[in-house]
């Protein structure tokens, strides 16, 4: 709904995209939840800039979000977006083997 009353490209569309994806990896639907993240970070960055909390704030959701899917040993099935892809290789160099 506020995709058509405000347009693809609005901060508070970003708010309900992180909102749902949120909700989406509460309920271990990891494959919706991913392209959400995608979507709100790109968003925020585009409208508010990099620095901006909304954006600080969407890409530590979707960065907690890919060490939960990584420690579920789900990292496989995500997309191959860019931003997907770098997390998970900087989510990886951080950790330590087990």
């Amino acid at each position: 709904m506020r995709k058509r009353l405000l347009g693809n490209e609005h901060p508070s569309v970003a708010s309900s995209l992180n909102n749902l994806a949120v909700l989406y990896k509460n309920q271990g639907r990891y494959g919706e939840a991913e392209p959400l993240y995608a979507e709100a970070a790109e968003i925020f960055e585009q409208q508010l800039g990099e620095k901006h909390p909304n954006t600080q704030t969407v890409l530590g959701n979707f960065y907690a979000f890919l060490e939960k899917v990584i420690a579920a040993g789900q990292d496989q099935t995500m997309s191959h977006h860019p931003r997907t892809q770098a997390l998970l290789l900087h989510i990886k160099s951080q950790t330590p083997p087990a």
